[in-house]
């Protein structure tokens, strides 16, 4: 097991340097998303919002880290939020889910299945 600063360190200069990047993007975007829903009830629907960045930024996490679970969970995460996007719209004809991160996620992917030989 290691202590944090040895996996902070590990994070930061293991993996290529968009990955430490990206993980810094995922958290500010987790603060901003737990900022935008500080007005709603806690346990309401759209707290659904500030978990799924949760699992994301998780992920991501995981992926600076060189894990072969961290990229798995996000790519399927992407691929996930993906079809609902588009079942959703396709269904509704409107958009009743809205990501801001849903091309970015995918380009995110690309980076991660190019890397992909790194992680154990």
């Amino acid at each position: 097991m290691r202590n944090l600063k040895s996996f902070v360190t590990d994070i930061v200069r293991k993996p290529p340097v968009l990955f430490p990047l990206v993980g810094l993007f995922h958290v500010l975007w987790l603060v901003r998303t737990v900022y935008a829903m500080r007005q709603a009830p806690f346990g309401g629907i759209e707290w659904l919002q500030v978990l799924w960045m949760a699992a994301y930024t998780i992920f991501w996490i995981g992926v600076c880290d060189l894990r072969k679970w961290g990229a798995l969970g996000y790519m399927g995460l992407a691929i996930l939020n993906s079809i609902l996007y588009y079942t959703l719209k396709s269904a509704y004809n409107k958009d009743m889910y809205t990501s801001l991160l849903f091309l970015l996620d995918g380009l995110f992917s690309l980076f991660v299945l190019y890397y992909y030989k790194l992680f154990r």
